[in-house]
Order: C-alpha cells, then structure tokens, then sequence
C-alpha cells in the first residue's frame, strides 16, 4: 500500500488504539507500516505482530479485536515509557527502545511516521475543519462554545460556499467554483491563514 492508502484503511483502528492509550495515532500507523511491510504482510489482522507465546502470533477476527489486544498489550507494564511520552517524537523513540522493537525497527520509525504523517491533520486543523462544517450544515450563527458568534467565517461567506457547492453540476468533479469561493473566504481568514494553508498543503499532497 502507499501511506495514503495505509492511513485510510487503518486510520479509524489508530484512532481506537490511541484513544485507549494516549498514543498519537500516526505513531501507531507508523509501527504497524513496520510491522506489515506497509500492509503487505498482514495475519489475522494483526497489525502490530502481536505474540500469543513466544513463538506464534495472534490471530483476531477483526481490527476491533486486535484494536482491544493492542490497547491491552501496551497497559501490560512493559511499555510504560511509550505511554509516558507525551509528544509523537518521544513516543517514536520509546517504542524503539521498548520489548516491541526487539531492535528490528533499525532504532528509527521516521521512514514510515515522516510519509503518513503528511496526510494526518493536527488538532487545531481537525478543530477548524469541524468549526467551517458545522456552520456550513447546520444554518446556526453560532459554533458551540462560542454563544452568539461566528469565530471562523461570516454567513454571507458561508453563504458564498454553499451556492458554490450547489452550483457544481451533479455527477461532475468540477470543483472550481468551490475553491473560488475558498479562495475569497481565505482573505479574510488573517488569523487562521496558517492553518488554512497547511490544511491545503496536505490536500493538495493527497490529491497529487
């Protein structure tokens, strides 16, 4: 698989797995991409070569299960320092260090976190996005937490999105008159131009 297609099969386990253990997700991306050869190589959906003994490895009937498996493993005690890291760049460096690796990760997962991280929005990218889209489908004048104001765009910009959106032709992917009306409402985004525009620059790579 190329990252992208790894992240969009495998993302939502990441996300399961790093809500139950604090782990950033693309981290976890990161180590199964290893793991899997880049989900060349996957048994029993066992993404992270889970052992049963020290000889066999897990089998799971589904991502769920192994996502339960995963979240247990690292709760066992041996990964404590993984769980205690609190940014990405600690937790890559205490899995490597950790019984995981057992030094087959080469002492560096950047090779597989670097490329899929490109295609993983951060918190406040992932904030703005759900901001636009509730005030884009909900016809509210108000974001939840910000009673009575409209802290990302304006109606008459929210306006200008949707009738671009409406105006492009069913069953076509002309999406010029879409980011016509982005572009208009970029100017005057001040200041949340530079998550506008790292926002676009992952689009755009995904897109590529």
């Amino acid at each position: 698989m190329t990252p992208a297609q790894f992240a969009a099969t495998y993302g939502a386990t990441a996300r399961v797995v790093s809500d139950g253990t604090g782990i950033d997700n693309v981290v976890l991306l990161a180590q199964w991409a290893n793991e899997t050869a880049w989900g060349t190589v996957v048994v029993g959906n066992n993404l992270g070569n889970i052992r049963c003994s020290p000889t066999t490895f897990c089998r799971y009937a589904t991502l769920d299960d192994f996502a339960a498996a995963c979240i247990a493993t690292f709760h066992n005690g041996s990964y404590n320092a993984v769980l205690a890291a609190k940014t990405a760049e600690a937790q890559l460096a205490a899995l490597v260090a950790s019984p995981w690796s057992s030094s087959h990760y080469g002492g560096n997962l950047h090779p597989f976190f670097d490329p899929l991280e490109a295609y993983e929005m951060t918190p406040s990218e992932s904030a703005t996005l759900s901001q636009v889209y509730y005030l884009l489908t909900s016809g509210s004048d108000s974001y939840p937490g910000h009673p009575g104001t409209r802290p990302i765009i304006t109606k008459a910009e929210t306006d200008a999105i949707l009738a671009a959106i409406k105006a492009v032709p069913p069953g076509t992917v002309d999406l010029q008159p879409v980011l016509t009306a982005i572009a208009q409402v970029q100017t005057s985004l001040t200041a949340l131009q530079t998550a506008v525009t790292a926002i676009k620059a992952k689009t755009d790579k995904d897109l590529a």
